[in-house]
């Protein structure tokens, strides 16, 4: 059947050639598309790296100094950030308390702030840019973020009060290894600081529509914490982990109640406690805002845009390329063809063509690929990424190609011996 399909195709190049010049066009986009669509469902299915299962988030507010119960500390004071610890020390005496830890605004995962800065090795003179992560050793234990090589967040508190710690990303791209236990880095800013790396994390993300980055993770020291200033205090960061078990209801409902069993406790200087939330809902209140999110939407809603135009262009061709033929169809009925080996030859003869088609259309995609139009972020442009999206590039045209033949043919199948040679 093989060779009767290419000698059906040869006799009819002709007709055929408008055929192919709407698969060659349609091959290409859609093979972009799913490039894209493959890269981004990758992206999403990796692991962030943070555990937010019995994490919750406090947010302390700080009274006006309009109030009349504001509270003026003397200048160079360190009484509001002793008021502050005095809160923390009561949020870790709670009974369904397993650990509280502190970070900065720009250091929590799905947070729209951020602070980076630029490091280099004195060995060479390239430039790394990397997220700056300012955290209590407590926050690895509360997230569970766990080392590159599979080690418990303990190890990870004990090693950023030695030193500094990279993310998996960040290593790899200053060191070539995750194995960098008292290697050195330099800040662009100020080369007369050194680091000294003590460990490496596995990689994090900051959010599940991005790759994960280069964080430099430094340790919030308690002195600095209460050299703070009121406004900066109010801006850190406070997440806590339950023990397991500890809520009786909904996560929900369990912030409900420890804000209200907390409201007085959580409460010193000028700070009181404004809010507590499971820290998924945190997520999910920023997953609905962010630009990330909009953009991924819009790039899902465009592709199945795409896919719906390509569905009825190639059924719309297919389906009048069936019909224009019923009385072929007819006299090969006529002379004894079977239904079923009726609508297998035009099957086969519509995968036929687009497997021809295939190869003109795999070259333009391959130099849009070595032209540098495809996104490097996820992956690097390797011979088997190609040949996983052309792949699937070529079934998804392959059934769009069935459905479209598959109805016509059935009917062409139908005619009655005497109404086929009607047709010839």
């Amino acid at each position: 059947m093989l060779l009767h399909i290419l000698k059906l195709i040869k006799t009819q190049r002709r007709s055929n050639t408008w055929v192919f010049i709407e698969l060659l066009v349609v091959f290409v986009l859609l093979w972009y598309a799913v490039d894209r669509m493959t890269m981004s469902r990758i992206t999403q299915a990796q692991p962030m790296g943070y555990s937010f299962e019995n994490v919750y988030k406090v947010t302390l507010a700080v009274r006006p100094s309009t109030s009349a119960s504001y509270i003026t500390y003397e200048q160079g004071s360190q009484g509001a950030g002793e008021d502050f610890m005095r809160i923390i020390r009561q949020l870790e005496t709670h009974p369904d308390v397993q650990v509280v830890g502190l970070a900065n605004e720009a250091s929590m995962p799905h947070t729209y702030m951020s602070n980076s800065d630029t490091y280099f090795q004195e060995t060479d003179s390239l430039y790394r840019n990397a997220f700056d992560f300012s955290v209590t050793p407590d926050y690895f234990r509360v997230f569970d973020i766990h080392t590159a090589d599979g080690g418990s967040p303990d190890e990870l508190a004990s090693a950023i009060q030695e030193g500094i710690l990279l993310s998996e990303p960040m290593a790899m791209k200053c060191f070539s290894s995750t194995q960098v236990d008292g290697r050195e880095l330099l800040i662009l800013q100020d080369d007369t600081l050194r680091y000294r790396v003590k460990g490496v994390t596995q990689a994090v993300k900051r959010e599940e529509f991005s790759q994960p980055p280069s964080i430099v993770f430094k340790e919030m020291k308690e002195r600095s914490i209460l050299r703070m200033s009121e406004q900066e205090l109010g801006k850190m960061q406070i997440c806590f982990r339950v023990r397991p078990g500890a809520a009786a209801e909904s996560a929900s409902e369990y912030a409900v109640r420890f804000k209200k069993e907390m409201k007085h406790r959580l409460a010193a200087g000028n700070f009181w406690l404004a809010n507590v939330q499971y820290y998924p809902d945190v997520r999910t209140n920023y997953l609905e805002t962010s630009m990330n999110t909009s953009g991924g939407k819009l790039d899902i809603a465009v592709n199945i845009f795409l896919l719906i135009n390509v569905f009825l262009a190639v059924i719309g061709t297919f389906w009048f390329r069936v019909n224009r033929r019923r009385n072929e169809l007819g006299l090969r009925m006529a002379v004894g063809s079977s239904r079923r080996r009726l609508q297998q030859l035009l099957i086969g003869e519509g995968l036929m063509i687009l497997t021809i088609t295939a190869v003109p259309a795999l070259l333009i995609c391959v130099n849009v690929a070595f032209a540098g139009l495809l996104s490097t972020e996820v992956m690097e442009v390797t011979v088997g990424r190609l040949l996983l999206v052309s792949l699937l590039t070529w079934l998804l045209l392959a059934v769009i190609i069935t459905l479209a033949i598959w109805y016509p043919s059935r009917k062409a199948a139908r005619l009655e011996p005497a109404e086929a040679l009607h047709y010839e």
